[in-house]
């Protein structure tokens, strides 16, 4: 099998381009995706520890008032 040097050019750049695109359009949008999602759970979690202290916080204030 005879390998053109013109052909494995042509290739290499394909490749490189095909990879150029496949970062541009297809990982970039799913970073995005995920770092959104990612942000949107950390607010939700310390939404969260928010209102479990302060129930801890009316559970306190009721046994005190229980004594």
């Amino acid at each position: 099998m005879l390998i053109d040097n013109f052909t494995v050019i042509a290739q290499l750049i394909n490749f490189l381009i095909l990879v150029w695109l496949l970062k541009r359009f297809l990982y970039q949008p799913v970073l995005r995706a995920v770092d959104a999602r990612e942000a949107r759970l950390q607010e939700q979690q310390q939404q969260a520890q928010e209102e479990q202290n302060q129930a801890q916080e009316l559970k306190h204030e009721l046994e005190q008032k229980q004594r």
